[in-house]
């Protein structure tokens, strides 16, 4: 059986917002629950391991701004302590285990 375009992007939609998967059953296309995606332990850590570097370079960034305030006296209110703060997660980070498939990270400062 052929979908046009329009039959498939209906039937994803409302698939989508009921939490459920397409899927072919004996040439009909048809909304069913969802199957959970289950990872491989090396997946996680490969996971783990790029959630873990995109964090510290949010925080490279965030820090770099900081210091700037700083270096050139333009700081208002509480900045120099938010870099404090930024510096001290950004320690943590490097400290967090990605081999732990149960991994948990630092809170990010506000």
């Amino acid at each position: 059986m052929t979908f046009t375009n329009e039959e498939y992007a209906e039937m994803a939609i409302k698939a989508n917002k009921d939490g459920k998967s397409l899927k072919i059953i004996d040439g009909e296309l048809k909304i069913v629950e969802s199957e959970p995606i289950v990872l491989s332990d090396e997946q996680i850590i490969s996971q783990n391991q790029t959630m873990k570097n995109a964090l510290i370079t949010k925080a490279n960034e965030k820090i770099a701004v900081l210091q700037d305030i700083i270096d050139l006296d333009m700081q208002e209110s509480n900045e120099e302590e938010q870099l404090k703060q930024w510096k001290k997660y950004r320690i943590l980070l490097t400290r967090v285990d990605t081999s732990d498939i149960k991994v948990i990270f630092p809170a990010k400062p506000e």
